[in-house]
């Protein structure tokens, strides 16, 4: 007899695939962050406020936007 309790469909392993893909970007987009843009906006932040102006985030943004077009995240099956 065949036990398909264990069988894999082929819309659950596509969407295993998706979740997968999905986790490694934002991984790798967390990593970016870490090191590229946060300290960025740290540095933006408090530069800005010892002077005592509006911080200008322009560099920033920026970068996460780099960063999102570098690691994209999967379009859902």
């Amino acid at each position: 007899m065949i036990d398909f309790t264990q069988a894999v469909t082929a819309e659950k392993k596509r969407t295993d695939e998706y979740l997968a893909a999905l986790e490694n970007a934002r991984a790798q987009r967390r990593a970016a962050y870490q090191i590229e843009s946060d300290g960025l906006r740290l540095e933006i932040a408090y530069d800005a406020l010892l002077k005592g102006n509006q911080p200008d985030f322009g560099p920033w943004v920026e970068s996460v936007t780099a960063i999102k077009e570098r690691f994209p995240l999967p379009v859902a099956p």
